[in-house]
């Protein structure tokens, strides 16, 4: 995947944690490429005969979702390359509490259904899960990595904290599933990780994935030019990156829009277009949280977007944005919950939008 800008050092850190054992918890706003880093991760540790599973929980909505999402998972894994009809009896005496279907799908990969009793506790499904994937496992003398997506979301589930202790009595009895926590609202990884009274507390290795550096990522952008017979210069990659603080997502997203301006050389009034194009094409994902917000939160978020600042209850800032200090103090706590707004790590002080 040659848009895959360097993180070439990430990628073995990750690998390696994956090949220790270790938990991780992989965490960075969102749009900075966690999900494309850790599916390459599970590539290559496939290539190496590895179990490996991808769960995605931005959406969850219940313990029984979890569950559900999860199984699909670890099955879909343990099905992949197996002849459907081996696989649903391999399936029958490695899990009791679950009835797996199968359904082949376009280019012969399967598409695994998962039914359960929803009146089990949480805790003896997860138990289920885990038992039955690691003596497959021993059994085949495989090991596997299972990534769980945007997990910080199941903290918003009414009774969380039995699925964090169900995986957390797992994670602790056995060695052969490493287990990637990939999220980027960090204030509630933190709090998952970091917090005595919870289950997860110092079970995973922290890794923090931070945006790709100036200096790698324009030389990047230039080459990509110059191999199609274009070419942009130093300055305008520059631009580039700049107008989108770096953002893996939006740096190549705005790239590749320029690009497709660009007869020969790449100009900052092309890069300015192409800016107002990434801008309408985002639109709807902005307006879905924007609509999610109350008026107070919209206000001071609107006010951070135009003035980012170290005195958000600073009587001037106040003013000149017309909110008020007590509609402020509430609505930082939220915005900062959300991930919505950021203070700035070169300068704690500083309070501003997360997103660029």
């Amino acid at each position: 995947h040659d848009d895959f800008c360097n993180r070439k050092k990430e990628l073995e850190d990750l690998i390696r944690h994956a090949h220790n054992g270790y938990n991780v918890v992989l965490m960075s706003p969102r749009r900075i490429g966690k999900s494309s880093l850790v599916k390459r991760m599970l590539g290559t540790l496939s290539g190496e005969g590895y179990l490996t599973a991808f769960a995605d929980f931005f959406l969850v909505v219940s313990e029984h979702d979890f569950v559900s999402r999860f199984a699909r998972a670890l099955f879909s894994g343990i099905g992949q390359g197996i002849d459907p009809r081996s696989f649903l009896k391999k399936m029958k005496e490695l899990f009791g509490k679950f009835v797996v279907g199968v359904e082949a799908g376009d280019n012969k990969k399967i598409s695994v259904s998962v039914k359960f009793d929803p009146s089990v506790k949480t805790e003896i499904l997860l138990d289920d899960l885990i038992e039955g994937a690691v003596a497959y496992l021993k059994k085949t003398g495989r090991r596997a990595t299972v990534v769980l997506d945007e997990i910080q979301e199941i903290s918003s589930i009414p009774n969380y904290k039995r699925i964090e202790g169900g995986l957390r009595a797992q994670m602790q009895l056995q060695r052969e599933i490493s287990f990637f926590f990939v999220g980027s609202r960090r204030r509630i990884l933190n709090d998952m990780f970091s917090s005595r009274s919870r289950p997860f507390y110092k079970s995973a290795f922290m890794y923090v994935l931070d945006i790709i550096p100036r200096e790698e990522f324009i030389p990047f952008i230039m080459e990509r030019f110059q191999m199609s017979g274009k070419s942009c210069g130093l300055e305008v990659a520059g631009e580039i990156y700049d107008m989108v603080r770096g953002y893996t997502y939006y740096v190549q997203k705005l790239a590749s829009i320029v690009w497709d301006l660009t007869e020969r050389e790449c100009t900052s009034s092309l890069v300015k277009r192409a800016y107002d194009n990434l801008l309408s094409s985002e639109e709807t994902d902005f307006s879905g949280v924007w609509s999610g917000l109350s008026l107070s939160q919209k206000a001071l978020l609107r006010a951070l977007a135009e003035e980012p600042t170290s005195t958000p209850y600073g009587r001037e800032f106040l003013q000149r944005h017309f909110i008020s200090v007590g509609g402020t103090q509430a609505a930082i706590k939220v915005l900062l919950q959300k991930d919505l707004v950021e203070q700035e790590k070169v300068d704690e002080k500083m309070y501003r939008v997360t997103d660029p």
